[in-house]
This record gives C-alpha cells, structure tokens and sequence, in this order.
C-alpha cells in the first residue's frame, strides 16, 4: 500500500508519528554481529550472491522503549559481509500501537539512525581484510529496498 493510502486509511498516522518523534530520544546503539569472511574462506564463493546488499529491519516496544534493529548482508567480490545492530529509544508517553507509525518510525528515525553506523562498520571491516571496501547506497535508496519485519 502506498503512503498517500496509508495515510488516507488512517489520517490520524501523521500526527501520532510526529508526536512519538517528539517524544524519542535515542538511548544507544548496539551491534550485535560484525562479520566479514574473504573469499575462499568458508566457501563463499559458492553462497549465492544477491544483487546488491540486503537489509533486514525488526521493530520491538516494550515499557518506555522501542527498539529498531537493521541486519545487512553483502556480498562483494573479495568478501562477505554481516553487520547487525540495535537502537534504542527512551520514550515519554504512550508507545503507539497502530502498525504504520510504527513502521513509519522504524524507516523514517530507527534506520537513519542505524544506518550509518552499518555503513562506517563494513568499510571499516573491509579496511582491515584489506579488501575493496563496498560503496553502499545513499539512505533513501536502501529504505526503499526494507525487508520489513514489524
């Protein structure tokens, strides 16, 4: 469904997710997995590679806080590549319930937040194995490639 339906089915989305932006405050940025492996090493050759990198984001709310976690996975010539991490936010106020300002929250505040520090860690990695480091894509470009699993 597109965001003008979305927004359309509930006007109210807009709103609330502007009030629980307000309401946000990160707390902390975790990782929870870097890993990178050359090739030749554990077989990566023979893993199938996707077009490009592949991000998979989790919502989780509980209490005062919510928690985004974005997973990437890339594939290079010269490496693979796994760079897992949370963040975490301290909210005032009521934590919402309905699925788009969730959702909206998760892609608009929780991946910005995270994806940089994805970005600058498989670089990172990649400087270390002395290999090509990846050039990844610009934010909005990754956000419309979300696999989402709210």
């Amino acid at each position: 469904m597109t965001t003008k339906r979305e927004r359309a089915k509930n006007p109210g989305a807009g709103a609330q997710l502007g009030t629980l932006i307000s309401n946000a405050e990160l707390q902390d940025v975790v990782f929870l997995e870097l890993h990178a492996v050359r090739q030749g090493v554990e077989d990566v050759s023979e893993v199938e590679q996707p077009d490009g990198p592949n991000m998979k984001v989790w919502y989780r709310a509980s209490d005062d806080q919510i928690q985004v976690r974005c997973r990437l996975d890339l594939h290079t010539t010269e490496a693979r590549f796994m760079a897992d991490a949370v963040a975490a936010f301290v909210v005032t106020g009521e934590l919402p319930t309905d699925e788009a300002v969730q959702a909206g929250f998760t892609q608009r505040i929780g991946v910005a937040v995270i994806y940089p520090y994805l970005r600058e860690s498989v670089h990172d990695l990649a400087r270390k194995m002395n290999v090509d480091p990846p050039i990844l894509s610009l934010i909005a470009e990754s956000l419309e490639k979300l696999q989402p699993t709210i």
